[in-house]
């Protein structure tokens, strides 16, 4: 009886082994290596002053499918702060677009004029890309000024993940709860800051909607956004050609949960579609999806799992 259970034990162990090797290589290195792509195009795109939309959409992409799962900070606290010089939405009160205006009418050199981490953002980048004119050369050069921190901060990213990689793969009930909790927190963001803040469904923004309040309001990015995270959850989630954390999910016997996470993921990506030109008036349906979702992660799959949550960020401000 004894062998039997030790050699459930390794083989549980084995799978879990080979199921955390597998989410590391297949989303959480192959993103972190696409979003360093994404930026490289988008450099060549503004350097041969072809068009940059499609190209900056491509980079939102990446980068979401990255921020949404971001656990380098938890593996090395040195990483902590990472996303926030390439992202600050949500993070702060300042008003970039004034003084990237400034930046701009300034005479002194760039390197100075932006002499701020949030001037050297996607934020900032979304800005100089599309209400201004790149045939500008000020304009062009901040630009590429812009994409290059982004593209450094990416690299930074991606060489961190290679180097704790091992530091994920020793601890199973570590990573599982890195996993879940960035799972909890970026479902909760999406729900409260993504969607509803513009449509005045959020405890902020009760019955106050305003598009202008959506993530890539500008760039009318915003959905697209909302969709590569969604996306980033079904890579982590649903049956794959590799082992993921969904994998994992159903091996420990918490099927029903994992279902029923998989179901409202597909709701809001169908719901997310049907928004057209980042309206977040008509987010009811979606918003009240992405709700069950977060409770799903916070309250089912917590318990099941037996995983201790980490305390939400809940305003961000």
């Amino acid at each position: 009886m004894k062998k039997i259970i030790l050699l459930l034990l390794l083989v549980n162990i084995l799978f879990a082994n080979d199921g955390l090797k597998s989410i590391y290589e297949n989303i959480i290195l192959k993103n972190s290596k696409n979003a360093i792509v994404a930026a490289k195009d988008l450099e060549n795109n503004i350097k041969e002053t072809r068009s940059t939309k499609k190209a900056f959409q491509d980079l939102v992409v990446a980068w979401k499918k990255v921020e949404a799962f971001y656990i380098l900070g938890d593996l090395n606290d040195e990483y902590l702060d990472t996303p926030r010089y390439i992202d600050i939405f949500h993070q702060g009160n300042e008003d970039i677009t004034k003084q990237l205006d400034l930046a701009l009418s300034s005479k002194d050199e760039l390197k100075y004029a932006l002499f701020k981490n949030s001037h050297k953002t996607i934020n900032a980048l979304e800005y100089i890309l599309f209400d201004k004119n790149l045939t500008n050369e000020r304009v062009s050069s901040t630009a590429l000024i812009i994409i290059d921190k982004i593209k450094s901060n990416l690299e930074e990213i991606h060489k961190g993940y290679k180097k704790e990689k091992e530091n994920f793969l020793k601890d199973e009930v570590s990573a599982n709860a890195m996993m879940l909790n960035a799972l909890i927190e970026n479902s909760y963001k999406l729900k409260e800051w993504r969607v509803g803040d513009p449509a005045g469904l959020s405890r902020k923004f009760k019955d106050k909607p305003d598009n202008k309040r959506a993530e890539y309001s500008i760039s009318k990015n915003s959905i697209v956004a909302i969709v590569a995270i969604l996306h980033l959850q079904q890579m982590l989630l649903a049956r794959q050609n590799y082992k993921n954390f969904g994998s994992m999910i159903n091996a420990y016997g918490v099927q029903e949960e994992l279902k029923k996470a998989l179901k409202f993921i597909k709701l809001a990506l169908m719901q997310s579609v049907e928004i057209k030109e980042d309206d977040f008036f008509e987010a009811r349906a979606l918003y009240k999806s992405l709700k069950r979702l977060h409770s799903i992660y916070y309250i089912a799959l917590i318990s099941k799992l037996k995983i201790k949550a980490k305390i939400l960020d809940a305003d961000g401000d």
